[in-house]
């Protein structure tokens, strides 16, 4: 069955409602489904589409680095699928005007170009391009009611049509129905368990910088052998001119420690309402403040941001909305990508709800070890902001930090353990440990995590926060406001900066250009736009002219041998090649893989061509060409006569 053009044109009208692109996507469909109307056909050999889809080839790869560039993993793979058929439009567009009905496997495949099958590999690709166009319009769904009834139609019409004669229509549409609605029910369940997943176990699913869970933080409190963090770079920082970066970035705090894990109980969000200067405030206070600029990246939707202690407001011109729970941590409205934000901060305390009981609670499994201790440090004699300094000093004296973590001696939990046996572990150690040590002392606390700024960019002139300074502490009450407590030793970004070499150094170099195409794209700067291009399109470009020059020097040298060949050839003169020429420039040329028969069948249906001549002459031709014996010199000379008289013929006729 062969492909009806207004379903190509649908599918491609599909993509075009889905994408928004209808001018790219009319283009499109008018351009190819005009071809089966139009009688303009060109002979494109399969060489030449070789070419061409070599060609969308280096597009195709061009437009996945550019969105890999500005919208990383997930969303620069969805964006390279839903444009993959538009890359690939020249070669359609090449075929559908070509004399040619079908394409060589080849075309697309380098391996059939290098080993070709001994079987013809020739194949029509418009049922697979119909199919990559409802693809593409899948990855740009808008996730409206009417995309699964467009689907449905879609991929209904080509199997009517091959439906068996002998199955009634009725019975065809009611397991076509039945099939529709198996469909629906397994893709509502997938989508039921993969937002589960995302809300259950966010870890399994992306470990990028801007994805925290404001409701649960899963530590690695217990976990044996080496912990190493990524040296990728999640966030950018610039203060105000003149001035130095905030030590820490919060991103979100927990009340409640349970099972080693922390979590945020009785802290649902509310929105925020902006200013007329599209400002989110969240502290009205009259103190000089500082201001930074933060730049971050999402993989998903509304991401939790990174922001200084003692933020009063932020502002962003690409943020949706914002909102904010009683324990510090703010949620953005927007989509994936590079994002910025601008904060307002004092920094010498943080603004989040008062203290309930949740602040003071300790764990029944560490509650008698944490009771001892806090009687030791003599805690309860002292003033809360004393007891505070006390804790800092215990902290300070006889622990270390530690990446590599051995078997803790007894059952006790990895708190206990820290505290009694090892004295040395990561940060989310010295975090728990403080936090849970004061609340036994009778001091609020709350576990927080976010970035360290420790490290500035000369490449980026910024400072910048790695996956490695992911960074825990404790956010404590005293004096009637929460304040930043971070025990944690701090030689801690030293030790997790060791391994890094030259990979890094590339690492950073590909990570500044993504950031960078994507600020410019954002920005308008289409100077920095040209040249991200050309840094991409260059190695591609020379790659491609390497490979045409490199084939026409295969064509040049293959001409010249087939000719000194032609020339020791018997037959290799023969005049039916003139006739075969003369058909060649109207398009009625003979094709590849065509036997003499085969051609003189489709030539029969053009009234101006002597077929019955024709094919008295091509007699005559192989024998000359391919018989032992040849032909006589009066037999030569009739193929010679033969041939003028057609030409003369056809030229009348013609």
């Amino acid at each position: 069955m062969k492909i009806h053009p207004l379903m190509l044109a649908a599918a491609i009208a599909f993509w075009g409602w889905q994408s928004g692109q209808w001018l790219v996507s009319g283009a499109i469909a008018v351009a190819l489904c005009a071809s089966f109307y139009l009688g303009l056909r060109w002979d494109i050999s399969t060489a030449r589409l070789r070419r061409v889809a070599d060609v969308c080839l280096v597009l195709a790869l061009l437009l996945g680095a550019y969105f890999y560039l500005s919208l990383g993993n997930p969303g620069g793979l969805i964006d390279f699928f839903q444009w993959l058929p538009v890359a690939y439009a020249p070669l359609a567009l090449a075929h559908a005007y070509s004399t040619s009905e079908r394409m060589d496997q080849s075309v697309l495949f380098w391996s059939l170009r290098r080993r070709p099958l001994a079987t013809s590999t020739m194949f029509d690709p418009w049922f697979p391009y119909f199919a990559a166009w409802i693809v593409a319009a899948s990855a740009a769904n808008m996730r409206s009611e009417w995309f699964y009834v467009a689907l449905i139609a879609l991929v209904g019409w080509p199997l009517l049509r091959v439906r068996p004669r002998s199955q009634h229509v009725l019975a065809w549409c009611a397991a076509f129905l039945l099939a529709v609605g198996v469909g629906f029910g397994i893709q509502y369940q997938l989508h039921v368990t993969q937002t589960w997943l995302e809300d259950a176990i966010p870890e399994w699913i992306s470990s990028d910088g801007s994805l925290t869970d404001p409701y649960r933080a899963n530590t690695n409190l217990g976990a044996i052998g080496k912990l190493k963090e990524s040296d990728a770079i999640v966030l950018r920082i610039v203060p105000a001119a003149g001035a130095s970066p905030p030590p820490l970035l919060h991103q979100a705090s927990y009340n409640a420690y349970f099972d080693e894990a922390w979590l945020a109980g009785s802290a649902g969000f509310a929105d925020l309402k902006p200013d007329a200067n599209h400002r989110w405030p969240l502290k009205n206070i009259r103190a000089p403040l500082s201001r930074v600029t933060i730049y971050d990246y999402t993989a998903r939707l509304n991401p939790v941001i990174s922001l200084p202690g003692g933020t009063s407001a932020i502002a962003g011109s690409r943020l949706v909305s914002a909102q904010r729970n009683r324990l510090g941590t703010v949620q953005v409205v927007r989509t994936p990508g590079f994002f910025s934000y601008v904060a307002d901060y004092t920094g010498d305390q943080t603004f989040e709800g008062a203290p309930t009981d949740a602040d003071l609670i300790v764990p029944a499994k560490e509650l008698d070890t944490l009771t001892a201790l806090a009687k030791q440090l003599g805690l309860a004699k002292l003033p809360p902001a004393a007891r505070i300094e006390r804790v800092r000093a215990y902290f300070a004296t006889g622990f270390r930090y530690s990446t590599y973590l051995k078997q803790a001696p007894g059952d006790g939990s990895p708190i206990v353990n820290f505290l009694v046996h090892s004295k040395s572990g990561h940060c989310e150690y010295f975090a728990t440990a403080t936090a849970l040590l004061l609340r036994a002392g009778g001091v609020p606390a709350r576990y927080a995590t976010g970035f360290a700024i420790r490290e500035r960019s000369a490449l980026e002139n910024a400072y910048i926060a790695r996956l490695r300074h992911r960074h825990a502490w404790v956010r404590v009450y005293v004096d009637g406001a929460w304040a930043d407590l971070d025990t944690t030793p701090p030689s801690w970004d030293e030790i997790e900066a060791e391994g890094s070499g030259v990979w890094t150094t590339l690492a950073d170099l590909w990570s500044w250009l993504r950031f960078r195409t994507a600020q410019a794209w954002a920005d308008g700067d289409e100077r920095l736009l040209i040249g991200a291009a050309l840094v991409i399109a260059l190695p591609l470009l020379f790659w491609l002219a390497r490979r045409l020059y490199r084939s026409r020097s295969k064509t040049i040298s293959g001409t010249k041998q087939s000719a000194v060949a032609a020339a020791r050839t018997v037959g290799s003169d023969s005049d039916y090649y003139r006739i075969e020429q003369r058909l060649r420039q109207l398009g009625q040329g003979r094709r590849e893989r065509d036997t003499a028969q085969e051609w003189l069948a489709r030539l029969a249906d053009d009234s101006r061509i002597d077929t019955t001549a024709l094919g008295e002459i091509v007699a005559l031709h192989n024998r000359y060409r391919f018989d032992p014996q040849g032909l006589t010199a009066e037999q030569r000379d009739q193929l010679r006569a033969a041939t003028t008289r057609w030409l003369e013929k056809f030229a009348t006729m013609a």
